[in-house]
């Protein structure tokens, strides 16, 4: 999803719950990957791409060591999307749709009003393309649920099981 579509709360709660289960789990948010590959980097699509794609290699080498990773990130990139299916063990995409009146009226960071005021630019799905995914795993829409719901409309809607360990 797009800024302030609410991955960053909604990727901690659901890593609480998938980590009480499988201990070898990581979260990795997009800002603070950005913070720890990508400082260099400003918001161009062309930044954002190597950014993005940093964060694929990344999840990909934990994944081949057995590490379930749960990444909260803006994803733009339809090609590294496809990259992600090829070559993440068990990738799945979860999309946060949420209409831009939403996310505008959210605005945690204050992006928005920035943005509106021409104190910012280079906003992905302002002045920025947004390309919605072709073809997540699994769609929210449903902003009327609370964090808590749709954590458990992820977990039931990816057809995971965390009332026992995978590996007991």
């Amino acid at each position: 999803g797009r800024s302030g579509a609410g991955k960053t709360e909604i990727g901690t709660r659901l890593y609480r719950r998938v980590k009480a289960r499988h201990p070898e789990t990581v979260f990795l948010d997009g800002d603070v990957l950005r913070e720890v590959l990508g400082r260099e980097l400003g918001y161009s699509p062309e930044d954002r791409y190597i950014s993005e794609e940093r964060t694929s290699r990344l999840c990909r080498l934990l994944g081949q060591q057995g590490i379930h990773v749960i990444c909260a990130k803006l994803s733009n990139s339809p090609e590294l999307r496809a990259w992600n299916r090829e070559h993440i063990p068990d990738y799945r995409e979860v999309y946060l749709r949420v209409p831009t009146a939403v996310l505008e009226e959210r605005d945690p960071k204050g992006l928005y009003a920035q943005f509106r005021r021409g104190e910012l630019s280079q906003m992905v799905g302002l002045d920025i393309p947004f390309h919605e995914p072709a073809a997540p795993t699994l769609t929210i829409d449903d902003w009327s649920r609370t964090p808590d719901e749709i954590v458990e409309d992820i977990v039931t809607g990816l057809g995971w099981n965390l009332d026992e360990r995978k590996d007991a």
